[in-house]
């Protein structure tokens, strides 16, 4: 069933993304005057279509939802009646061939602007910005702060849960800013601390690496919320609300300790002692080695419950700010991991396809209704970058013939672009290629 549904949810998600990025090509191209004679959602068996006589545009659902397309009127893939000719693709100057090729992927950053200003309207829930644990040795102990210190502020800017701190962080880290904390002590005294953020450089792509970079966590409980089916834990007999009580014998105080033991110990036995409606129980079980680049970690596929216990609600002005902040931001860390997977700084294997979507789809929904939200914001800003890139047969290929021509004074031969669609299906193809495996590996852990 929770295939089934995760499946429902990824053919929701894709529909309203796909949808959107056509529709902002068809809306350019119809306002610049290019004339339009397919607009499809979807590839083969048509479902239902429609001829529009005001525009004898052809309106087109196919039975697979996973991609669509417009199709403009172009002498060089028809034969154009000769009262079309002025609306002809390829006779349209440059500047607005451009804009219509652009208008696809930023439809997908506008779309993502509005989920996020939506989420941040309805009210983002999350842990107060409270530490709860400090990394020995790490930049957060040296510069004084301590556990049970409420973060305040970052740079000037109110912090109203972990999230937020998370968010704030990554803006100033990846705009190479020094980090100014704001901390309110158990003591109820205000605090000030600095971190130069060129020590944090690393962990610049992802909010979690550059948290343990710092030597800060939040303050959560060691009781079990998410349950990996099939995984170590799972076997091994541990439940949902189960409480870490010890490892090994010795006593756990928040869920980073359950984290940092099982890490580093894979493939070794540990023994838990677990709290469950009132009752220990002993439960051995051995962690799964996990290979990273440079690293070996112990997983047994659990997740720290849910401890929400604030919601950041934003006003509409201030929503609109944040939603184009976020997404400009996560535009350049997503482009940023592309950079560093191209120059093996980071793995092939966050490369994910249609499987992970339709899983992480499935489990934001689960969440709720801004969570799903979030994903459909996060998936668009994806959808819009990989269009951009330089790759012939998207639409970033086609802004290279472009600026090409632009250049040359010319349009690219056809027989040029027929080569180089050919390197790009290639390429697609290699891509896709690693999206599955990594997919089917995930799938059946091979």
């Amino acid at each position: 069933m929770a295939a089934v549904e995760n499946v429902g949810w990824f053919l929701v998600a894709v529909f309203i993304l796909v949808t959107f990025h056509e529709l902002g090509h068809f809306s350019v191209a119809r306002l610049l005057g290019v004339g339009v004679s397919k607009f499809s959602i979807g590839f083969g068996k048509t479902l239902y279509s429609f001829r529009s006589r005001r525009s004898s545009t052809e309106y087109v659902l196919g039975v697979l939802p996973f991609g669509g397309y417009v199709k403009f009127i172009d002498e060089r893939e028809d034969d154009v009646d000769p009262r079309d000719l002025p609306r002809a693709f390829n006779r349209q100057n440059l500047w607005v061939r451009t804009a219509v090729v652009i208008a696809g992927p930023g439809a997908n950053f506008i779309l993502a602007i509005f989920f996020y200003w939506l989420v941040f309207g309805i009210g983002v829930p999350g842990v107060e910005p409270v530490i709860g644990y400090i990394e020995p040795g790490s930049s957060a102990e040296v510069v004084g702060l301590q556990r049970g210190d409420r973060i305040a502020r970052i740079n000037g800017r109110n912090v109203r849960s972990w999230g937020e701190h998370r968010y704030y962080l990554l803006n100033q880290v990846e705009a190479g800013e020094t980090l100014t904390f704001t901390v309110v002590t158990r003591a109820g005294q205000n605090k000030t601390v600095s971190i130069e953020s060129s020590e944090l450089q690393s962990g610049r792509l992802n909010p979690l690496v550059l948290e343990e970079q710092i030597g800060i966590l939040p303050r959560l409980a060691p009781i079990v919320g998410t349950l990996i089916a099939g995984e170590v834990a799972d076997a091994a007999g541990i439940k949902v609300n189960d409480q870490f009580m010890t490892i090994d014998g010795i006593a756990i105080d928040g869920w980073r300790d359950v984290v940092k033991t099982i890490s580093s110990r894979p493939d070794q036995t540990i023994r838990l002692s677990i709290l469950r409606n009132g009752a220990l129980k002993t439960i051995v079980v051995v962690p799964k080695a996990i290979h990273s680049l440079d690293s070996v970690v112990g997983r047994i596929g659990v997740g720290p419950a849910n401890h929400v216990n604030v919601v950041v609600r934003l006003g509409a002005g201030e929503a609109i700010t944040r939603a184009v902040e976020a997404t400009w931001l996560l535009s350049k860390l997503t482009v940023g991991m592309i950079v560093q997977m191209v120059q093996g700084k980071e793995s092939t294997k966050n490369i994910g396809g249609p499987l992970s979507i339709a899983k992480y789809a499935g489990a934001s929904a689960e969440y709720g209704f801004t969570a799903f939200l979030t994903f459909l914001a996060i998936l668009s800003i994806s959808l819009g970058i990989l269009n951009l890139l330089p790759i012939p047969v998207l639409d970033g290929g086609h802004l290279v013939y472009f600026i090409i021509e632009g250049i040359k004074g010319g349009p690219v031969s056809e027989a040029f672009m027929y080569r180089s669609q050919q390197l790009g299906f290639a390429v697609l193809a290699v891509l896709i290629s690693f999206a599955l495996y990594n997919d089917v590996h995930n799938v059946f852990k091979f």
